[in-house]
């Protein structure tokens, strides 16, 4: 039993820490009369999420086999919170492009909850623990941008700011 509320709890953080990279894909439109910026800096912004990911992936994740993954796990996840509350009221964009970094950079702790998952399975149960742990991850991603198109559509007054047509 206790086993199943710690991959419950993994799923739900892997999927909570990587859907932080795609909210604000939908709501670039959003974010660019926020900032009273060109949609072009905003798209910055969110590739610069993507390449401190890239970053984090190369850099950090590694460090998950040296380290105590548990104690890596709580640091990052407690950068990624922190960094995603200065996102959220972030007073300028120079602002929100070092949290928006920072997110991208600490979302790697969903990478290191899936082997520490899997190093905490029972032999015989590390391919059901990694699963699990796994769809949280792509139910993160796939949640997140739905959750943001909604979030878009309704800052956007009912009219579609998306580039796919209705």
């Amino acid at each position: 039993m206790h086993l199943r509320r710690a991959v419950a709890a993994m799923a739900f953080a892997t999927g909570v820490v990587v859907a932080n990279m795609y909210y604000a894909q939908p709501l670039e439109a959003a974010l660019a009369e926020a900032f009273q910026a060109p949609s072009t800096a905003i798209g910055a912004v969110l590739t610069l999420v993507q390449l401190c990911y890239a970053l984090g992936l190369a850099t950090i994740v590694p460090l998950g086999d040296l380290l105590e993954r548990r104690r890596l796990v709580v640091v990052l996840l407690s950068v990624v919170v922190v960094s995603q509350v200065v996102v959220a009221v972030a007073p300028a964009l120079g602002v929100l492009a070092a949290a928006a970094g920072l997110v991208g950079l600490t979302a790697v702790a969903a990478q290191i909850l899936v082997p520490f998952a899997a190093h905490l399975a029972p032999e015989g149960q590390q391919g059901r623990v990694v699963s699990t742990v796994m769809s949280g991850l792509l139910i993160g991603v796939l949640v997140s941008r739905v959750v943001a198109g909604l979030v878009s559509e309704v800052l956007a007054g009912g009219r579609c700011s998306c580039s796919a047509p209705r």
